[in-house]
């Protein structure tokens, strides 16, 4: 058989189609497979949050957490803020977090009226609130009903689904911690302004009330809290902040005695003074 060396046709491995036509559908493809598992991300967010680890969440916070406004290292502050954190602790004995979790409390110098669960376990409590309060049953009830919010990972979803994806991405892939926290931080101070839907809000007094009950053996200073609430609202200025992240109702107050009596929980008892340090403010 001879042997033939035919010339190959110009243009055989050359597309007939404009190369960035290629490209857009390429770039259209990409774009509409990441919309898609963006999408069903978000769809699953609530879902997703049970498996971002604590760890994660943590992380995340640092640098939040770190734009807190400094005080001044008082006797008076670092009692405070070792005696909310002690109490902290008590009620977590007593009513226990899921393993990981964990409960730093910050004492914030502001007489901002305001108490506020964000990312990683970190509970802030103003010094105007602490102020306003009757006794340390009543700062319990408040400060059990923030660590209720952590429990149920609900900073992290009151931040949005775009939040919650992108830590599950980051949790998922390896994406750098430094730079997530990076863009969280741009979200400032949303973090101590967070508001939480009403089942939300219900979930984190039903855990704040059993938490209470075991600490003190009755809940009583959850009553009294609720007073001074409710006679807040003739201070509307100062109590701003913390009515408008902690709403009030009579359907709220009244769903806390009907849990206390079906459980058959003591309602009254003796109620715990705060110390002196933080009834008395600085001079």
């Amino acid at each position: 058989m001879e042997y033939q060396n035919p010339q190959v046709p110009e243009g055989i491995n050359v597309s007939k189609q404009h190369p960035l036509k290629e490209f857009a559908w390429m770039l259209a493809t990409v774009g509409a497979i990441t919309l898609a598992v963006v999408l069903v991300l978000s769809l699953l967010a609530g879902w997703l949050v049970k498996f971002v680890p604590f760890s994660v969440e943590q992380q995340l916070a640092q640098q939040v957490i770190s734009q807190l406004p400094a005080s001044e290292p008082s006797s008076r502050h670092q009692q405070t803020q070792q005696y909310l954190q002690e109490l902290a602790d008590k009620l977590v004995a007593n009513a226990p977090l899921p393993d990981g979790m964990s409960i730093t409390v910050h004492y914030v110098d502001d007489n901002i009226v305001n108490a506020a669960a964000t990312l990683g376990g970190h509970v802030l409590m103003y010094r105007g609130l602490l102020e306003k309060l009757p006794n340390e049953n009543a700062l319990a009830m408040v400060m059990a009903h923030e660590i209720a919010h952590v429990r149920h990972r609900d900073p992290l979803m009151a931040l949005g689904r775009g939040v919650v994806v992108t830590t599950a991405l980051a949790a998922i892939s390896g994406f750098s911690d430094s730079q997530l926290s990076s863009w969280v931080v741009g979200l400032g101070s949303n973090l101590t302004l967070l508001k939480f839907s009403r089942d939300q809000e219900h979930a984190a007094d039903e855990n704040g009330l059993l938490a209470l009950h075991a600490t003190y053996g009755h809940t009583g200073g959850s009553e009294q809290l609720f007073e001074v609430l409710a006679q807040a609202h003739g201070d509307g200025e100062a109590w701003a902040t913390f009515l408008a992240t902690h709403p009030l109702s009579d359907e709220r107050i009244a769903e806390l005695a009907k849990l206390a009596a079906e459980n058959g929980w003591q309602q009254q008892g003796d109620l715990t003074p705060l110390p002196e340090f933080l009834a008395k403010p600085e001079q």
